[in-house]
């Protein structure tokens, strides 16, 4: 007769730092989180720690984009507005604007919303990971109807993995038309809750102001194209000087992009633009040469007709398109087509829809993923 047969006793498993090790690798996604904390109540737990969290927006430093805001007109009587939010990554889909807020978005900013209202003329600081807001009233003695704001994040240092509680500034642009056209900008900082004085400039045209971009210590908009001289971009210095200027665009660019270019971070660090030829991206860079004079340069063309997308080429799919938004927190790019938006990421060229034909103006949304009542979206209430 054979002896009994024993069992031998569970493995002990590994100490929290070591699934905390393992979790660190994970995507940034909000997907590979989401997934991990369902496995059981002890991942749940690691992954939902503050500490780990802290650590996981250290470690991948870049946040993913989770989607965009559009500003859109609703029909009814009267007619209405609403903030609609397009998910493009996952679990974000239920970022939803704050209750009662009546508004447009008008920037995008380290994981925070700035949302304005026309009508009580007051600014909000939204962050849709915690919920927090902070209302700004609009700055004194705005001149013009035509008004825009950037959101900029005034963190003392180069880390801004979490900025959701740093200080930041709100850029306040007004344009008017008179015998010629003025923009005015102030800056409102909220260390010290205090707009500063305004400053002016005649522009050859209005400005665009549907996107701004941050790069190094200024904002730029473009002028739009609607004069035969307003080859231009704005720029605005922040610190000291707060100064505004007229920045020219290389000659040609109105009829070689159909008189539409998108301003963004360059890929060599400075400003730059991006146009639309035919079925390439053309990215541009403003340099200094070695006599300390300031020009363009072409840097990249992304042929768009060669990259797959859902498995063929995309062919003729881009010849009428358009840069409509740049990721500021990431390598995302996004273009308006025919047939919708699309979002490509410059670094690995990978291509993809995320939405059908549209033709508001999009503001796209980086942070890593709080959802709420916690990081990933999942609700502990059955604990």
């Amino acid at each position: 007769m054979s002896a009994p047969h024993c069992s031998s006793p569970p493995a002990d498993l590994p100490p929290d730092d070591v699934f905390q090790e393992v979790f660190l690798r994970l995507p940034p996604e909000p997907t590979f989180l989401l997934t991990a904390s369902l496995v059981c109540k002890r991942w749940r737990r690691v992954i939902r720690s503050s500490a780990f969290l802290h650590r996981f927006r250290a470690f991948h430093r870049t946040p993913p984009v989770l989607g965009f805001f559009q500003n859109l007109w609703t029909l009814g009587c009267p007619p209405g507005r609403r903030i609609r939010f397009v998910p493009t990554a996952g679990p974000a889909a239920r970022i939803s604007p704050p209750p009662g807020f009546q508004g447009w978005v008008l920037d995008c900013c380290h994981g925070r919303v700035l949302l304005y209202s026309y009508s009580d003329e007051e600014l909000l600081v939204w962050d849709p990971m915690t919920g927090d807001t902070q209302c700004v009233s609009a700055p004194p003695d705005v001149v013009g109807e035509d008004v825009t704001a950037t959101l900029v994040c005034a963190a003392k240092q180069g880390d801004c993995t979490d900025c959701h509680s740093s200080p930041f500034q709100i850029i306040f642009l007004a344009c008017k038309e008179e015998d010629q056209y003025w923009v005015s900008a102030c800056i409102y900082s909220s260390e010290i809750d205090a707009w500063g004085s305004w400053a002016a400039i005649p522009t050859p045209s209005l400005v665009s102001l549907d996107s701004s971009t941050l790069v190094g210590n200024s904002v730029y908009w473009k002028i739009d194209f609607a004069e035969e001289d307003s080859n231009h971009i704005l720029e605005f210095e922040l610190g000291q000087s707060q100064r505004l200027c007229l920045i020219e665009l290389p000659e040609g660019v109105r009829e070689k992009y159909m008189s539409d270019i998108h301003i963004m971070p360059a890929e060599d660090g400075g400003i730059g633009f991006s146009g639309v030829n035919y079925s390439s991206i053309h990215l541009w860079s403003r340099r200094i040469g070695s006599e300390g004079v300031a020009g363009w340069v072409l840097l990249r063309i992304i042929d768009m007709d060669k990259l797959p997308l859902s498995g063929a080429l995309a062919g003729d799919m881009f010849l009428w398109s358009s840069v409509v938004a740049f990721a500021r927190d990431s390598d995302e790019l996004f273009l308006q087509a025919e047939s919708g938006i699309f979002m490509i990421n410059i670094s690995s060229m990978q291509l993809r829809k995320v939405l059908e034909a549209s033709g508001s103006a999009i503001y796209p949304y980086a942070s890593f993923f709080t959802g709420g009542c916690d990081t990933v979206g999942i609700d502990d209430r059955d604990e």
